[in-house]
Order: structure tokens, then C-alpha cells, then sequence
């Protein structure tokens, strides 16, 4: 069963190694990115970071709904990771997902952006991404580290 979609730039990295795949106890993690399942080496490199007895996929946003769409799906614990709203849009609306984390979006090259959390930022058109994730999931939350705090995503961004 899919346990968390978390969008997060930064894919696989210290804290999903370290803290969410085992809050979480999810024995695989899909990485769903278009651009990254074509290019080999970061996928090789996104495996061998994978956290030490988890299993990793990095597939293409639609081969992933197809992986996940899977009935056997439901045996195991799956995180999937995005790094960007528009994916995690386009997964919510395909797949049974349930708790959104919107947690490490800071965009830092991008102009004009706006701080909505600690660890999220958007641009005019990611925010309408944001938006329509708000709308359409059934917990939408910010969180950075599963000890931390959890804001509320869905009513900041609908503020706005």
C-alpha cells in the first residue's frame, strides 16, 4: 500500500534514509521523475542510496502509476518520493494516495518566489499545483523530519 507521497527535491537523501523510511516502515521507496528514469547514472546513484534493506525503483511518472496501480501493491509498505508539485499532482489523481508531505521544495534558483512553510517555497505556477493538491488530497501536510512539527499545507496554501 502506498504509505506517504512526499515531494521533495532532494529525493533520496539523509533524512529519508535515516528517519522517514523507518517511521514509516516501508520496505520499498519509488522515485517518480521523468527525467532522472532516463538518465542512468543518477539513477545508479539514487540506488546506491537507497536506506540499507529497502528496495528502490526510479521510474517515469507513468510507468510508476503502472508499477503502483499494481494489485499486489497493497502486500507491501511504499514511499514514493517527487520532486516537484505538477508529479505529485498528476500521481494523487491516478493512484490511492492518502497523506501528501510537502516537505523540501525550496527552489532556490527560482525568482519571485514565496516562503509558504520552513522547508517549501513556490512560484506562481507551482502554486497552482500546490492548490489543486490541497484540493484533491486527503491530508496534505508539511513536515520536514518525522520528530518535527506538521503544518497544516492544505490550509496555508489555500489562503493565499
Amino acid at each position: 500500500m502506498i504509505v506517504q507521497l512526499r515531494v521533495d527535491e532532494r529525493l533520496i537523501h539523509g533524512q529519508i534514509t535515516t528517519a522517514w523510511s523507518r517511521f514509516l516502515d516501508v520496505s520499498r521507496i519509488v522515485v517518480a521523475n521523468d527525467r532522472l528514469a532516463r538518465d542512468p547514472l543518477t539513477t545508479q546513484t539514487l540506488l546506491m542510496s537507497a536506506p540499507a534493506g529497502k528496495k528502490v525503483a526510479v521510474r517515469t511518472i507513468d510507468s510508476a502509476i503502472q508499477l503502483l496501480s499494481d494489485p499486489r501493491i497493497e502486500t507491501v509498505r511504499v514511499l514514493i518520493i517527487v520532486d516537484n508539485p505538477k508529479d505529485a499532482v498528476t500521481l494523487v489523481k491516478a493512484l490511492p494516495i492518502q497523506e501528501i508531505n510537502v516537505a523540501n521544495y525550496v527552489k532556490k534558483k527560482a525568482p519571485n518566489k514565496i516562503q509558504l512553510t520552513r522547508g517549501v517555497n513556490s512560484d506562481a505556477e507551482d502554486l497552482i499545483y500546490f492548490k489543486e493538491l490541497a484540493h484533491i488530497g486527503q491530508r496534505v501536510f508539511s513536515q520536514l523530519i518525522p520528530s518535527g512539527p506538521s503544518e497544516d499545507f492544505a490550509a496555508i496554501v489555500l489562503k493565499i
